[in-house]
């Protein structure tokens, strides 16, 4: 395996792991009144009220998601994220490498100032 092949590896890993969280997420600031609806309860000793529940966090979103639709739908749009993050992750990761190596000729080889630079640079260049 060559260094491009472990860094194209590694964007891919990451998205796997992070896609449950990433479902979880949406379904929290997509659909949370649809979430605890059923949590709602009525009163009518004083007229009809509702009383407050508070909305669900995301361990009670995560096990209403696997009760209800199984552990495979924690990994709903990991195609999709795959196309996208994969080839996003290896790109990062090849110029932070060069960055990297440029720099070792320049500062101190390996030190702390050689990453920070060289993950500065490229920070600066994908926000801008």
């Amino acid at each position: 395996i060559n260094k491009n092949d472990t860094i194209a590896c590694g964007g891919t890993v990451g998205a796997i792991l992070t896609c449950p969280l990433e479902v979880v997420k949406t379904r929290l600031q997509s659909s949370s009144v649809t979430l605890y609806v059923s949590e709602v309860q009525l009163s009518t000793v004083n007229g009809a009220s509702v009383a407050r529940v508070s909305p669900p966090g995301p361990l009670h979103c995560l096990k209403l998601i696997l009760e209800r639709e199984g552990p495979r739908s924690l990994f709903r749009g990991l195609g999709p994220n795959l196309v996208g993050v994969a080839p996003s992750r290896a790109i990062y990761f090849a110029a932070y490498s060069t960055a990297k190596e440029k720099l070792n000729g320049v500062l101190e080889p390996d030190s702390t100032q050689v990453h920070m630079v060289s993950a500065g640079m490229l920070t600066d260049n994908v926000c801008f």
